[in-house]
């Protein structure tokens, strides 16, 4: 059986803790991910959420299993926003800085799927999962705007 693994790297004119910052500050998240707000304690074993901009829906959750600031985030988790999703069983999400310079590497790499997964379908899609996300991040620190797309998400409907 071949193992669903979705992995993207963007170069980003940013320190690596301009990028941790974007990655784990929940008044950053809101300006790249459509208003959705992270929280977390930050360390390894606790949970790890976003936020809908009600603040109170939970879009993901999950726990934290690695935190290196600027370097490493790896955590495992749901997608919650649509049923489907929150039926699956958890998958992880690994977030990798590399220091460059004057740029970083941040790369995301997504696994640990379960076949036939629909969260990996909408993670994959080029419209709205991660490589939305990545160019928006990227966007937000290099240029102080995100991109921002009116998507639907999608998962096989």
């Amino acid at each position: 059986m071949t193992e669903l693994v979705s992995r993207r790297g963007e170069y980003i004119r940013a320190s690596a803790t301009d990028v941790w910052r974007a990655l784990t500050d929940p008044d950053m998240t809101e300006q790249y991910l459509g208003g959705a707000r992270i929280q977390s304690t930050w360390r390894p074993g606790d949970e790890i959420t976003y936020l809908a901009p009600d603040g109170v829906t939970r879009l993901l959750e999950g726990k934290l299993l690695e935190v290196i600031p600027n370097r490493r985030l790896v955590f495992e988790c749901k997608l919650l926003f649509d049923p489907r999703f929150a039926a699956e069983k958890p998958h992880r999400e690994t977030f990798e800085i590399e220091d460059l310079g004057n740029v970083c590497l941040l790369t995301a790499t997504f696994d640990q799927y379960q076949p036939d997964s629909l969260s990996y379908a909408f993670a994959c899609d080029s419209r709205g999962g991660m490589d939305l996300t990545g160019s928006s991040l990227k966007s937000l620190l290099e240029t102080g705007s995100p991109i921002e797309l009116a998507v639907e998400p999608s998962a096989g409907s």
